[in-house]
């Protein structure tokens, strides 16, 4: 058979894995906590970097670094179970630090 008549294959989705422990057992936090962080986070996104996030993908970069200082591990161990690629998930996690660091360091 000819190569150039085979269709491709479509593309692949990265699906995440399922967990059912909850929030509070691995943060210690609240959904209502993880809400507000990812809304401020948003917000933070806004006025230092000018990246206007939808509240969803705001909340997944928080949970992702909350599973990061949780259970600690790698970025392909944590990219892997929540459906992300290794370098995705090493963004997510510098771009929430720095949100961390300019928070704490406005406190002082």
């Amino acid at each position: 058979m000819n190569n150039a008549n085979r269709r491709r294959a479509p593309n692949c989705r990265r699906v995440a894995c399922r967990t059912t422990e909850s929030d509070r057992t691995s943060s210690r936090l609240l959904a209502n906590d993880i809400q507000r962080l990812a809304i401020e986070y948003r917000d933070w996104r806004l006025a230092k970097q000018q990246v206007q996030m939808k509240l969803n993908y705001s909340e997944k970069h928080i949970r992702v670094f909350l599973l990061y200082l949780a259970k600690g591990g790698y970025y392909c161990q944590l990219g892997r179970s929540e459906g992300l690629a290794e370098c995705t998930t090493m963004m997510y996690l510098h771009t929430v630090a720095a949100f961390f660091h300019d928070t704490a360091a406005r406190q002082e």
